[in-house]
């Protein structure tokens, strides 16, 4: 998907700037991309090791910001919202129609899990949502009707928000509808209905997946306890959240009880489900410095052009798409998915476009041609950029899926040849270097194998990693090490069998039998959720170990 998103928003940069309908940036804007492309040469040339694709993805992302907001302002149609109006309305019946094909063909499933495809689709439903009661109450005449027509259209909008099962979606959707119905419940008695229902909604989701909620709840307990209070002002690092929580994890459960209900909860982590907490967790003070002064703006706009929502539905509903998002990140990871942030950064656009349009005669400024021809080249070198990295990132997806392809046939060799060919682009797919290490472990290259899995600890830090770098330790005779990282991989995911077998096993064969009981003891009384053949066989082979261990003890 990036590879294509970047190509693509490039390809359309060169188009728009081809035909002079890119607007120009502020001075700061201009100056940080061409600090930023002067700093990609820098790299090449040095050949340092600088981690530049996540800020390649933002400069996409701006990028197509810009674009827009070109269109916008070009474009005669951009004050008819019934086409775009038309083409969001298409874009649901699609993705809807794949959702429901997805539950029969795996193929179909473009999303990570059902609660964000909700959010999007909730996001998308009050995008139009204005323009549905605008054109219901200029056709029917009879004003009952009219809302019992409405009130068919908001049950047909739950409906589909309930198909999907996810929580964010309908209670953000939920939110953005009592905004929406402001005028309604001005009074203290709607008021109180509309706090009311929030409420009960959000206790009756809450109880429909209790695990879940428990489950992130113990995310904030682990940051909180295990973090370090210089890193909440610090920060842990911008994008490492990923890489950093499971190391946190581990801690935790190594002085707490991995046989308590926390453990069941626990996994490996690459989200913290709260998408403004994790930017804080991340950036520290400057990431609260940061929300603070988009939330003031924010705040600033919509009560500034609340007067014109009557007159443009597609203002109105921009400002409850960004709502239902914004309220839906404190549940779910929603600017962490490439749809939802498009449909954002959309409805982003119109707002800024319809803002300037409102109040043009504050902004209005005659920009010198110095100016203009600074703004253009930032933007075309952010359309360059994005295209050499956008046919990169191509041609290293097409080297990986190569070397998976040797990988699963058996060509040892050649799989190791492809992985270390890309192995320097790791940024891209944090289970590269993973699986090169995997690759060269097959084949017994165990020194060559630690040295790519310690790189590959700055982008994966999960039970796999662990267990793997366990399991070359023990190779290499260095047992207090294995042990430690056998430890780490059942801290990380203590509710996978797999993990605590791993470790029974390393200390049966290390003949540390008391600590041998302990763990088998562990497994044999550990719950079982989910019923496998997997998990019958650990059971009945950690029996059989245990009574060859008693056997061997009694001698």
């Amino acid at each position: 998907m990036k590879p294509f998103f970047l190509f693509s928003v490039g390809v359309i940069g060169l188009f728009f700037l081809n035909r002079g309908k890119l607007i120009a940036s502020a001075f700061l804007t201009n100056l940080i991309i061409h600090s930023f492309v002067f700093l990609i040469l820098l790299q090449f040339y040095f050949k340092w090791n600088l981690e530049l694709n996540p800020f390649i993805f933002l400069m996409g992302l701006f990028l197509f910001y810009k674009i827009i907001k070109g269109f916008l302002f070009d474009n005669e149609n951009s004050n008819k919202p019934i086409p775009i109006i038309s083409i969001i309305i298409i874009l649901i019946g699609i993705e809807i129609l794949l959702f429901a094909l997805s539950k029969k063909y795996n193929f179909l499933n473009f999303w990570p899990n059902k609660s964000v495809f909700s959010i999007l689709i909730a996001a998308q439903l009050l995008f139009i949502t204005p323009h549905i009661k605008k054109i219901n109450d200029s056709v029917i005449e009879n004003k009952n009707r009219a809302e019992k027509l409405l009130a068919c259209y908001f049950l047909i909008c739950y409906s589909l928000l309930f198909y999907t099962e996810g929580r964010g979606g309908i209670l953000a959707f939920s939110i953005g509808l009592c905004i929406f119905h402001y005028g309604n419940l001005k009074s203290k008695a709607g008021y109180f209905k509309g706090i009311l229902f929030c409420f009960l909604l959000l206790f009756l989701l809450l109880n429909i997946k209790s695990n879940s909620s428990s489950g992130r709840l113990f995310i904030y307990k682990v940051i909180i306890t295990q973090l370090e209070p210089k890193q909440f002002i610090t920060g842990i690092g911008y994008g490492k959240f990923s890489v950093k929580y499971n190391e946190l994890q581990a801690q935790y459960f190594s002085t707490e009880s991995i046989d308590s209900k926390e453990a069941l909860l626990a996994s490996n982590t690459y989200y913290m489900f709260n998408d403004p907490l994790q930017l804080i967790i991340e950036t520290g003070l400057a990431g609260i410095i940061i929300l603070i002064f988009l939330l003031i703006k924010f705040l600033f706009l919509f009560r500034r052009n609340s007067s014109f929502f009557s007159e443009n539905q597609l203002l109105y509903g921009s400002y409850l798409s960004v709502i239902c998002i914004i309220i839906s990140s404190f549940f779910s990871y929603s600017f962490q998915i490439m749809g939802i942030l498009l449909h954002f950064l959309f409805c982003t656009a119109i707002i800024i476009h319809a803002d300037r349009l409102k109040y043009s005669s504050k902004y209005s400024r005659f920009l010198q041609k110095r100016q203009i021809i600074f703004s253009r080249t930032s933007l075309l070198l952010a359309a360059i950029c994005l295209l050499f990295f956008g046919q990169a990132s191509f041609k290293f997806y097409i080297e990986l899926n190569e070397a998976i392809k040797y990988s699963n046939s058996g060509f040892r060799k050649k799989a190791i040849q492809s992985y270390h060919k890309i192995s320097n682009n790791s940024v891209q797919d944090r289970d590269i270097l993973f699986n090169y290490a995997d690759e060269l472990a097959k084949v017994n290259k165990i020194d060559s194998a630690l040295i790519i899995l310690h790189r590959s600890s700055e982008y994966l830090n999960n039970d796999k990693s662990a267990l793997l770098m366990g399991n070359l330790f023990e190779q290499k005779g260095m047992f207090l090490d294995a042990e430690n990282q056998y430890k780490k991989a059942v801290f990380i995911n203590p509710k996978l069998f797999a993990n605590r077998s791993s470790l029974f096993k390393f200390y049966c064969e290390t003949k540390q039998y008391k600590k041998a009981i302990y763990w088998g003891n562990s497994i044999l009384s550990m719950p079982v959720k989910i019923p496998s053949k997997t998990i019958t066989a650990i059971k009945s082979e950690t029996k059989k170990l245990m009574l060859e261990m008693q056997k061997l003890r009694k001698k």
